[in-house]
Protein backbone atom coordinates (compact mmCIF):
# COMPACT_ATOMS: atom_id res chain seq x y z
CA UNK A 1 0.00 0.00 0.00
CA UNK A 2 2.87 2.37 0.57
CA UNK A 3 3.79 1.96 -3.10
CA UNK A 4 0.43 3.40 -4.09
CA UNK A 5 1.02 6.54 -2.08
CA UNK A 6 4.32 7.23 -3.82
CA UNK A 7 6.64 6.35 -0.93
CA UNK A 8 9.26 3.67 -0.78
CA UNK A 9 8.80 0.52 1.08
CA UNK A 10 11.48 1.64 3.49
CA UNK A 11 9.32 4.62 4.51
CA UNK A 12 11.43 7.36 2.89
CA UNK A 13 10.37 10.26 0.75
CA UNK A 14 9.17 9.64 -2.80
CA UNK A 15 11.83 9.57 -5.47
CA UNK A 16 11.91 12.70 -7.62
CA UNK A 17 12.88 12.29 -11.27
CA UNK A 18 15.63 14.66 -12.27
CA UNK A 19 15.41 16.51 -15.58
CA UNK A 20 18.47 16.52 -17.78
CA UNK A 21 20.39 19.78 -17.63
CA UNK A 22 19.66 20.55 -21.31
CA UNK A 23 15.90 20.40 -20.82
CA UNK A 24 16.13 22.41 -17.61
CA UNK A 25 18.07 25.19 -19.36
CA UNK A 26 15.60 25.12 -22.26
CA UNK A 27 12.59 25.43 -19.95
CA UNK A 28 14.12 28.40 -18.13
CA UNK A 29 15.89 30.27 -20.94
CA UNK A 30 13.28 29.91 -23.68
CA UNK A 31 10.56 31.97 -21.93
CA UNK A 32 13.13 34.57 -20.86
CA UNK A 33 14.41 34.90 -24.44
CA UNK A 34 10.88 35.14 -25.85
CA UNK A 35 9.87 37.86 -23.38
CA UNK A 36 13.14 39.71 -23.94
CA UNK A 37 12.76 39.54 -27.72
CA UNK A 38 9.20 40.83 -27.56
CA UNK A 39 10.24 43.68 -25.26
CA UNK A 40 13.16 44.59 -27.56
CA UNK A 41 10.84 44.62 -30.56
CA UNK A 42 8.37 46.89 -28.79
CA UNK A 43 11.18 49.14 -27.61
CA UNK A 44 12.69 49.49 -31.09
CA UNK A 45 9.34 50.27 -32.70
CA UNK A 46 8.74 52.97 -30.11
CA UNK A 47 5.72 51.32 -28.54
CA UNK A 48 7.52 50.71 -25.27
CA UNK A 49 9.30 53.93 -24.27
CA UNK A 50 11.73 53.72 -27.18
CA UNK A 51 13.76 56.67 -28.34
CA UNK A 52 11.73 59.02 -30.48
CA UNK A 53 13.47 59.94 -33.74
CA UNK A 54 14.42 63.54 -34.28
CA UNK A 55 11.81 63.94 -37.01
CA UNK A 56 9.12 61.31 -36.78
CA UNK A 57 7.01 60.40 -39.77
CA UNK A 58 4.66 63.22 -40.55
CA UNK A 59 1.56 62.91 -42.62
CA UNK A 60 -0.53 65.69 -43.96
CA UNK A 61 -3.70 64.17 -45.24
CA UNK A 62 -6.71 66.04 -46.42
CA UNK A 63 -10.18 64.84 -47.15
CA UNK A 64 -10.83 63.96 -50.78
CA UNK A 65 -11.57 67.06 -52.78
CA UNK A 66 -15.24 68.01 -52.68
CA UNK A 67 -17.15 67.30 -55.86
CA UNK A 68 -18.22 70.54 -57.38
CA UNK A 69 -20.34 70.92 -60.47
CA UNK A 70 -18.36 70.66 -63.67
CA UNK A 71 -15.43 68.81 -62.13
CA UNK A 72 -14.37 65.17 -62.21
CA UNK A 73 -11.46 63.76 -60.29
CA UNK A 74 -8.80 61.32 -61.30
CA UNK A 75 -6.20 60.12 -58.85
CA UNK A 76 -2.62 59.41 -59.84
CA UNK A 77 -0.96 56.50 -58.09
CA UNK A 78 1.42 57.36 -55.25
CA UNK A 79 4.74 59.07 -55.92
CA UNK A 80 7.45 57.67 -53.63
CA UNK A 81 10.76 59.51 -53.47
CA UNK A 82 13.93 59.28 -51.42
CA UNK A 83 15.23 62.73 -50.55
CA UNK A 84 18.21 63.79 -48.43
CA UNK A 85 18.14 66.14 -45.47
CA UNK A 86 20.72 68.91 -45.17
CA UNK A 87 22.82 66.56 -43.05
CA UNK A 88 22.67 63.85 -45.75
CA UNK A 89 20.17 61.58 -44.03
CA UNK A 90 17.78 59.78 -46.40
CA UNK A 91 14.04 60.37 -45.97
CA UNK A 92 11.17 58.75 -47.85
CA UNK A 93 8.47 61.07 -49.18
CA UNK A 94 5.13 59.78 -50.44
CA UNK A 95 2.80 62.12 -52.32
CA UNK A 96 -0.66 61.30 -53.65
CA UNK A 97 -2.09 63.65 -56.26
CA UNK A 98 -5.66 64.04 -57.52
CA UNK A 99 -6.43 66.00 -60.64
CA UNK A 100 -9.69 67.88 -61.11
CA UNK A 101 -10.66 67.86 -64.79
CA UNK A 102 -13.64 69.34 -66.60
CA UNK A 103 -15.28 66.09 -67.72
CA UNK A 104 -15.07 62.33 -67.44
CA UNK A 105 -13.66 62.18 -70.99
CA UNK A 106 -10.60 64.12 -69.81
CA UNK A 107 -9.54 61.06 -67.80
CA UNK A 108 -8.60 59.40 -71.12
CA UNK A 109 -6.15 62.24 -71.83
CA UNK A 110 -4.57 61.75 -68.39
CA UNK A 111 -4.28 57.97 -68.92
CA UNK A 112 -2.81 58.38 -72.42
CA UNK A 113 -0.03 60.64 -71.14
CA UNK A 114 0.50 58.78 -67.87
CA UNK A 115 4.17 57.83 -68.41
CA UNK A 116 5.24 61.33 -69.50
CA UNK A 117 3.16 62.88 -66.73
CA UNK A 118 4.59 60.66 -63.99
CA UNK A 119 8.13 61.30 -65.22
CA UNK A 120 7.68 65.07 -65.18
CA UNK A 121 6.01 64.99 -61.74
CA UNK A 122 8.77 62.76 -60.34
CA UNK A 123 11.39 65.20 -61.59
CA UNK A 124 9.54 68.19 -60.15
CA UNK A 125 8.99 66.50 -56.76
CA UNK A 126 12.63 65.36 -56.61
CA UNK A 127 13.90 68.90 -57.11
CA UNK A 128 12.08 70.18 -54.01
CA UNK A 129 13.96 70.50 -50.72
CA UNK A 130 12.67 68.19 -48.01
CA UNK A 131 11.50 71.14 -45.88
CA UNK A 132 8.96 72.09 -48.57
CA UNK A 133 6.92 68.97 -47.79
CA UNK A 134 6.09 70.12 -44.27
CA UNK A 135 5.35 73.80 -44.91
CA UNK A 136 1.75 74.61 -45.98
CA UNK A 137 2.84 77.68 -47.99
CA UNK A 138 5.40 75.63 -49.89
CA UNK A 139 2.79 72.92 -50.52
CA UNK A 140 0.57 75.59 -52.14
CA UNK A 141 3.51 76.65 -54.31
CA UNK A 142 4.16 73.01 -55.18
CA UNK A 143 0.51 72.57 -56.16
CA UNK A 144 0.78 75.55 -58.54
CA UNK A 145 4.06 74.24 -60.03
CA UNK A 146 2.45 70.83 -60.54
CA UNK A 147 -0.50 72.41 -62.34
CA UNK A 148 1.86 74.34 -64.66
CA UNK A 149 3.89 71.20 -65.38
CA UNK A 150 0.78 69.09 -66.07
CA UNK A 151 -0.53 71.75 -68.46
CA UNK A 152 2.85 71.79 -70.23
CA UNK A 153 2.89 67.98 -70.62
CA UNK A 154 -0.80 67.62 -71.53
CA UNK A 155 -1.82 70.83 -73.31
CA UNK A 156 -5.19 69.36 -74.40
CA UNK A 157 -6.18 68.61 -70.82
CA UNK A 158 -8.77 70.94 -69.31
CA UNK A 159 -7.26 70.95 -65.81
CA UNK A 160 -9.34 72.69 -63.15
CA UNK A 161 -7.17 71.94 -60.14
CA UNK A 162 -4.41 69.87 -58.56
CA UNK A 163 -4.93 68.47 -55.08
CA UNK A 164 -2.28 66.93 -52.84
CA UNK A 165 -4.41 64.37 -51.05
CA UNK A 166 -1.55 62.86 -49.04
CA UNK A 167 1.97 64.04 -48.23
CA UNK A 168 3.98 61.75 -45.95
CA UNK A 169 7.60 62.21 -44.89
CA UNK A 170 9.42 59.42 -43.03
Amino acid sequence: MSDQLGTHADGGAPEVKKLPVGKLILLILLPILLIGGAAAGLFLTGMLGGKKSASPATTQETAPPPKTSGGHYTSLSDFILTLRTESGEARVVMVTISLQVSSQEQNAIVKSGDARLRDAINMLLSEQPLQNYSDPMELNNLRAMLADEIRRILPNLNLLGVHLTRVRVQ
